[in-house]
This record gives structure tokens, C-alpha cells and sequence, in this order.
């Protein structure tokens, strides 16, 4: 073959491999998602209610909506908001926080489809978001048909008991990308944060209103991830009870034992991945041993991040996402003393209890990271 056909050859060759690597690069939308759920146990490992009771600082701005529903709002032993100074609901044991949604559009191409977005929480509700969307309350049609059709209990949730079979909703339409937006103002630390990541902004036309993100969070009625027993030795974790979740099996890809002292100095363990069986619920998964003098070292907090970011990394998050993710948790996860353990929670638990929607095509990658603070 003379030079001038291996030329057109390796012309022919580069277009066919643009042509197939194209589309896979650039054919969809992609939508990355990161939040927290935290809980609170007891040394015997009884989980905490009234976490609607929150801190002073964890309170967000005012231009962030907020929605009560009509059962509860006129009801202050029920109202489900997070407030700080107030009692909080016995059977809120979960809180939902700062699950940011980010677009990446194809590049170097404008995206004007409008998108809708509904996510629902099983087991709570979603009272807290921006820009403004439709949030919901309603009982689970399909788990409590046999009920219905008894007549014992219908689709309106009454709101005195919050538990597996409420179902809260909220939805944007019509949501538009752009470059840019007019952000609302803030101070807010746990609220910029999350803004100094590249990607594209989003806007609501209904609402009028568009951040660098979306942004939901709620409380609700469910147990950690993770069983716990603290003694003075260790920190026992164990298969939950109820993983009515659960299919077969799901692995915690990383674990984390950390306890930050009131001088600010952090010790640290990771632990190996476990896997959750449902054949192994109520069984011990590790014992993690408790910290000596010698564990909490000056650059603690900065080996923590680190390892915390990397697994971040590892499960599909960019660089710029996961350290927006540990600023915004700066304060409550390697400031506030305590003893605490961490955890990358499974995508099946997302995608069951907080399944997303969207009405364009999607890559969606979801990373929540579990806490649990130890009493």
C-alpha cells in the first residue's frame, strides 16, 4: 500500500472511531447527585428521634421554601420542620440533608430541552428545597391496598405517625440550563459551597428562581444503614433488622470510625467494605476498636478528608463535587466533637427510598453518605 492509501486508511480509521466514541461521551445528559443522612444511636444502638430539632447553624436561608403539610402545620407537637429549640417529633429518627443535584450537558452544545424532575421519599417527607417545585404528603397506595379495601385506613395521611407507608413527593417542571443565573443572595457557608463546582446552571421559568443546583432535604421515619453498639473498647456494627429494602445482598463500600475531640484534633479507622445480607440481619459485621492518645494526630482531619474524598471519587463523583460536598459538611463532620461513624450508603437504598425521575434521558450517578452520631 503506497503512503498516500495508509493516509486515507488512518483518516477512514480516526473518523469511525470518533463516530463510535461520540455518542457514548456526549449522548446524554449527565446528573450527578450527592447528600447525607444522618441519624443518631444510643450506646445500645437505639436509634434518637426529634432530629427536626436542629442547630442554630444548620438553619438555612430564608429564601429556601419550606412546606408543612396541612396536617401537622397547625399541630406544633407534629410539625415536621427543621427548627432549632424545639422538642422535635419522637418518630423523626432520619434527616435528609443537602442531596445537591448538578448537570453536565453534552459539551460544546447547547441543551434547551426543559426538564421535569419528581423525587419521593418513602418513609418521609421533603421539606425543604430550591428552587420552589410541588412538594407532596400521601400514603403508599400499593402497600396499604388490603388496608384501604378494609376500610381501615385511606390515602390521606393524617399526620400523626410518620413510617414506612408515608410517602412525601416533590417536582420541578419545566426546568431550563444555562450558563448562568442570577444566584440568590447568602452568607451562608453550608449554602455556597456547593456552588463552587463546573457545572452548568439551572433555572425554574415558573418559579422565576436558579441556582448552580437543585436542592431538596427532609426528615423522616427510617433506620441507619448500620446497626451500632458502643462500648469502651469499641464500636460493634451490625446487620440491621429490618431491610425490607433489601433484595439480596448490598455492599457498604467504605466505613469510617471518627471522633473529633472538643479541642478540635481527630482520630481515625476505616474499615474494610461489608456486605448487607438479608439472611444476616441482627448479625455482628466488625467490631471497631476505640481510640487511644496516641491515634488523634494534627493533620487527622486533613487524612479523614482525604480518604473521604477519594471514595467519593471512586463512586462517580468529579474532584470539584466532592470537595464541594466536604466544605459544605466542614463544621458537622470534622468540627462538632463527638464520636461518629461514616459510611458510603448503596445506591439500592437510594434509588428505593428516594427514587429520582427525570423526563429526558440521563446518567445519574447518586452518592449519600450515611452518619451516624454516637451518644
Amino acid at each position: 500500500m503506497n503512503a498516500s492509501g495508509r493516509h486515507f486508511r488512518m483518516v477512514l480509521l480516526g473518523i469511525i472511531l470518533a463516530g463510535a466514541l461520540r455518542p457514548a461521551l456526549s449522548a446524554d445528559l449527565v446528573v450527578h447527585e450527592w447528600g447525607t443522612i444522618t441519624t443518631i444511636h444510643a450506646a445500645d444502638g437505639t436509634p434518637a428521634g426529634g432530629l427536626n430539632s436542629i442547630d442554630k447553624a444548620d438553619v438555612l436561608p430564608d429564601f429556601v421554601h419550606r412546606y408543612e403539610p396541612e396536617t401537622t402545620r397547625y399541630k406544633p407537637e407534629r410539625i415536621l420542620g427543621k427548627l432549632p429549640n424545639i422538642p422535635g417529633r419522637p418518630d423523626i429518627t432520619m434527616r435528609l440533608e443537602t442531596p445537591v443535584i448538578y448537570f453536565h450537558p453534552p459539551p460544546n452544545k447547547a441543551y434547551t430541552a426543559p426538564i421535569d424532575i419528581t423525587v419521593r421519599f418513602r418513609g418521609g417527607v421533603i421539606n425543604e428545597f430550591y428552587p420552589d417545585g410541588a412538594a407532596s404528603v400521601a400514603l403508599d397506595r400499593e402497600r396499604i391496598a388490603d388496608k384501604m379495601h378494609e376500610g381501615v385506613i385511606t390515602t390521606e395521611w393524617n399526620g400523626d405517625v410518620l413510617n414506612n407507608y408515608v410517602v412525601g413527593g416533590l417536582r420541578w417542571k419545566g426546568l431550563r440550563l444555562h450558563d448562568t443565573v442570577v444566584a440568590p443572595l447568602t452568607r451562608s457557608e453550608i449554602w455556597l459551597a456547593p456552588r463552587e463546582v463546573n457545572s452548568v446552571s439551572v433555572f425554574s421559568p415558573e418559579a422565576g428562581e436558579g441556582e448552580q443546583y437543585l436542592f431538596y432535604r427532609g426528615v423522616a421515619h427510617l433506620d441507619a444503614l448500620l446497626a451500632t453498639k458502643t462500648t469502651r473498647g469499641s464500636v460493634e456494627l451490625s446487620t440491621p433488622a429490618n431491610l425490607a429494602w433489601l433484595e439480596s445482598a448490598a455492599v457498604v463500600p467504605n466505613v469510617w470510625l471518627a471522633d473529633v475531640r472538643a479541642d478540635g484534633i481527630i482520630a481515625f479507622r476505616s474499615q474494610p467494605a461489608v456486605t448487607l445480607k438479608k439472611e444476616n440481619a441482627g448479625k455482628g459485621l466488625a467490631k471497631v476498636k476505640r481510640f487511644s492518645g496516641g491515634d488523634y494526630t494534627a493533620d487527622g482531619a486533613a487524612q479523614l478528608r482525604s480518604s473521604l474524598k477519594k471514595a467519593l471519587i471512586a463512586q462517580g463523583l468529579f474532584a470539584d463535587e466532592a470537595e464541594a460536598m466536604l466544605n459544605t459538611w466542614k463544621a458537622s463532620y470534622f468540627q462538632k466533637p463527638g464520636l461518629r461513624v461514616f459510611y458510603i450508603v448503596p445506591r439500592e437504598w437510594t434509588d428505593y427510598f428516594l427514587p429520582l425521575e427525570f423526563s429526558v434521558p440521563a446518567r445519574v450517578t447518586r452518592v449519600i453518605v450515611g452518619r451516624i452520631d454516637l451518644e
